[in-house]
């Protein structure tokens, strides 16, 4: 993403436009153009909007982000009780796009424990996708943390996502292994 702090100021600026199309054209300008400043501008739009438009252009953003220093903006979000409502899209960016998820495995697992439905699938989504190699007690330790969820957990249907998620879990590549 290009560092030119006066273009990114623009870009922010047309976030907070009342017209959409200024919007819409700033969101588009922004995947060309824009950094982590602008990215969390756009989350922040994303947050804030009531216009299907601009959501949809954003979510469609999401899906086909490709910036490594998005993922920092990402996960604060993600773990942000103000994106709640956006949660589920948020997690299913790291699937969707292509930014690495995998370093983050605990988080989507947390993520999965205290969200709704939705975000809990799409975490599954995002977890079943991950090749990388964990430390055996991170994983034992993350297994057992949903098992727990599970006992805890009202909402038959999310309960089976949280079996699903300990059996993924589990199976996971072991480092060393």
């Amino acid at each position: 993403m290009i560092q030119n702090s006066e273009v990114i100021k623009d870009i922010i600026i047309q976030f907070k436009s009342k017209d959409a199309t200024a919007v819409l054209e700033a969101i588009k300008k922004n995947r060309k153009e824009g950094n982590a400043a602008s990215f969390k501008a756009l989350l922040e739009l994303l947050r804030d909007t009531d216009e299907p438009t601009v959501e949809a252009a954003i979510i469609e953003f999401l899906y086909d982000l490709k910036d490594e220093e998005s993922i920092p903006v990402l996960l604060e979000a993600i773990q942000d009780e103000e994106y709640t409502f956006y949660q589920s899209f948020l997690v299913a960016t790291f699937w969707q796009s292509a930014i690495v998820g995998s370093p983050y495995l605990d988080l989507f697992v947390k993520t999965a424990i205290r969200g709704d439905y939705m975000t809990s699938l799409e975490a599954l989504t995002v977890i079943e996708n991950f090749d990388s190699a964990y430390a055996h007690y991170e994983l034992l330790d993350l297994e057992s943390d949903i098992n727990e969820a599970v006992e805890e957990e009202e909402s038959e249907d999310k309960k089976v996502l949280l079996i699903s998620m300990a059996d993924v879990v589990r199976n996971l590549p072991i480092e060393g292994e």
